[in-house]
């Protein structure tokens, strides 16, 4: 370390520290302390987003694959329902029922329990911390 800490502060024809040297060099510090809080943010910013884009992409993948396993299930429920009322028109509109009624108690799931809970799973998951 220097013998004179205040070294940065002087003039090269000065033997004293300059006041105006120390007032800049204390507006240049905090131009650049600003600026990199700046950047720090826009980075915790766009690590929040990447981190909430991944769960959301991967909550739509197992969607669509649990949309489409229940999809083939029903497709199978009214094949085997056509059979055994020997009229595959009935299986199929005997299945499109209960699919609506499974709709039916999932949307109103929806609307009364799982909304607030996921709405709070997004919300931690942009101010998670790890």
């Amino acid at each position: 370390m220097s013998e004179r800490p205040y070294e940065r502060y002087i003039r090269p024809e000065e033997d004293g520290p300059d006041i105006s040297l120390y007032v800049q060099a204390v507006s240049d510090d905090a131009k650049a302390w600003f600026e990199a809080q700046k950047a720090v943010t826009k980075l915790e910013a766009s690590e929040q987003v990447g981190k909430l884009s991944s769960t959301v992409m991967m909550g739509a993948v197992i969607g669509l694959i649990a949309a489409t396993v229940l999809m083939l299930w029903l497709v199978a429920l009214a094949l085997w329902l056509g059979q055994l009322l020997a009229n595959n028109a009935l299986g199929f509109l005997l299945a499109g029922g209960i699919f609506l009624v499974l709709g039916g108690v999932f949307f109103w799931l929806w609307r009364s329990v799982l909304r607030d809970k996921v709405t709070l799973a997004v919300i931690n998951a942009m101010h998670d911390d790890e």
